[in-house]
């Protein structure tokens, strides 16, 4: 009976594996931050949201607060100006129940600079009190930050220093919340935290539950997941203190010269062997 099996050939089989290692390398490394990305804020001259355009921002203010686009991290950021009675923030549209992750986990990364420490609790993003989350000043404290009014709190976050930092907070159900300022983890709380309903909608730059409290200083690069990020997707967003916009993160790129030339290599050598 005649053999209908096809032959291997070991060569073949070899350049089927080097192109797939080429695939391998020409792939992008940063792709996986998209997933579980909620919504993001790139804050380059608007306050359009990424995700769901119905979520975009719009900039409120009371008296003579106010919000200017300036030079930013990346691009250009947001300058609130917000004093005692004068205060300017970011409501963000949308459904905010989106935004509560009511007993689920989150994360929610961003740079800010300070301008000034002139009231207890500024907050520079929050969708409320009680179990809502927010990330404050802890109290009075000029170095400290804290996550929902809880731990943990109370960590160099050099607010009273110049320049750009970056913030994330990370909460794991009923598990855990960590803090990270500049790359670095700098808190943890394992008492079991979970995020409760607030029917408020999210502020990039003040407390829904609680006015007066408006960030004073510059705001850029926003972003919400519905996850915990890793240390490693952190680390890739602070990147050294240069900084990786969220957008440049989930960009993919074309394949590399180098690989499109090795894989066009293998293809004419494949050609040549089947001859």
């Amino acid at each position: 009976m005649k053999n209908t099996h096809a032959t291997k050939n070991p060569k073949a089989s070899g350049m089927a594996v080097a192109a797939l290692a080429i695939l391998a390398f020409a792939a992008p490394t940063d792709a996986a931050i998209v997933d579980g990305l909620v919504e993001y804020w790139e804050l380059d001259g608007d306050y359009n949201a990424a995700v769901d355009p119905s979520r975009a921002g719009t900039l409120v203010t009371t008296g003579s607060g106010s919000g200017t686009f300036v030079s930013g991290k990346f691009g250009q950021a947001i300058d609130l100006e917000n004093s005692a009675n004068n205060q300017a923030y970011v409501s963000i549209g949308g459904d905010e129940n989106t935004m509560d992750f009511t007993g689920g986990n989150m994360s929610i990364s961003m740079w800010y600079t300070t301008e000034s420490l002139y009231t207890n609790w500024q907050t520079l993003a929050g969708k409320g009190e009680g179990d809502g989350w927010r990330i404050a000043r802890a109290s009075s404290s000029t170095t400290g930050l804290t996550f929902s009014g809880r731990k943990p709190h109370n960590f160099d976050a050099e607010l009273d220093e110049p320049g750009w930092h970056h913030i994330v907070a990370t909460v794991e159900g009923g598990v855990r919340t960590d803090m990270y300022v500049d790359g670095a983890l700098v808190a943890s709380d394992t008492s079991g935290y979970n995020l409760q309903n607030r029917n408020n909608p999210m502020q990039i730059g003040g407390n829904p539950d609680a006015g007066g409290r408006g960030w004073d200083g510059n705001i850029d690069d926003v972003a919400v997941w519905d996850r915990v990020l890793t240390p490693a997707e952190i680390s890739s967003i602070y990147n050294g203190g240069a900084g990786a916009s969220i957008a440049s993160l989930t960009t993919v790129p074309e394949p590399s010269s180098l690989a499109l030339l090795g894989l066009g290599g293998l293809a004419l050598a494949f050609r040549k062997r089947r001859r």
